[in-house]
């Protein structure tokens, strides 16, 4: 399981939704995270549930979802242009 802080990982709340929402470039994929309140010392569980495109867009979001309903959302941010293009040249051979 990877951890994120809430503090450290500039993770921002969306109180109405209860989503969390931290970028790509701030954590690794897994498939598993542990978001951590460092100044409460309470932190979540969230289990990967879906995702809304592909690993190569960057528009995409990683959907994780926890026991008791709140979702955190990994954006896809730290995909470049070259690995975007490395990959459709790879499927368009």
């Amino acid at each position: 399981m990877t951890s994120i802080s809430i503090q450290k990982n500039n993770v921002r709340f969306f109180k109405p939704l209860k989503s969390f929402t931290v970028s790509g470039k701030e954590v690794g994929f897994a498939t598993q995270y542990d978001l951590k309140n460092d100044k409460t010392g309470k932190s979540k569980t969230f289990n990967f549930f879906e995702s809304t495109g592909s690993e190569w867009d960057v528009n995409t979001l990683w959907i994780y979802k926890s026991d008791d309903g709140f979702i955190l959302n990994v954006t896809n941010s730290d995909v470049t242009e070259q690995q975007r293009q490395n990959y459709f040249d790879a499927k368009t051979r």
